[in-house]
């Protein structure tokens, strides 16, 4: 499921002469996508929280942009009845290490990350992935989503969006010094 560019990059990193190549169809028949308009914070957390109530007790993922978000998300969660911890770059190995099994095991239902949580991690009864923002590109949408369903069951992938988002990630694009990077970020985006 790789785009021509990362495979490309595959190849020349692994120095593969004339490899096979097999590709995989990116449909995913059991997963729901819904994107809804994110009107201001309290009014995506409200239903963030409608849909927690009508999916209690299974398993999910709440990804979001910044460290800060993921604490603070996972802290309302908790404090509204539901268990969650945050995942993110910012908290110990083990800290990581630790919320990370403690999901696998399903001691808790949800996990509220950065992208930092997601690699390797293959959980089959994740039945949603919520974005609380916008992802920086439809691979890493399509990589975050793909954690759902993985038994093959239905589930749900749910975007919240609103234009302040993609304000934010074009922000972070212009940090960048290098230009073909750069222009390669926006086209993604």
């Amino acid at each position: 499921t790789a785009i021509p560019d990362v495979q490309k990059d595959i190849i020349e990193m692994l120095k593969l002469s004339k490899p096979n190549i097999y590709k995989a169809s990116f449909n995913r028949p059991n997963l729901f996508y819904n994107v809804r308009i994110k009107e201001g914070s309290s009014a995506a957390y409200e239903q963030i929280l409608a849909y927690l109530s009508e999916h209690r007790n299974e398993s999910g993922i709440i990804y979001c942009q910044s460290r800060k978000t993921a604490e603070m998300l996972a802290r309302q969660i908790n404090e509204d009845g539901f268990r969650a911890l945050p995942y993110h770059a910012g908290l110990s190995k083990d800290i990581r290490t630790e919320n990370q099994e403690i999901f696998i095991k399903d001691d808790v239902e949800i996990i509220v990350a950065t992208i930092a949580f997601g690699m390797g991690i293959n959980k089959p009864n994740v039945r949603y992935v919520i974005h609380y923002d916008m992802p920086k590109n439809i691979e890493s949408y399509y990589q975050e989503t793909g954690r759902a369903g993985r038994d093959r069951l239905d589930s749900n992938c749910i975007l919240f969006f609103n234009y302040g988002d993609r304000k934010k990630i074009e922000i972070m694009i212009e940090k960048s010094v290098n230009p073909k990077k750069k222009a390669a970020a926006y086209k993604k985006l």
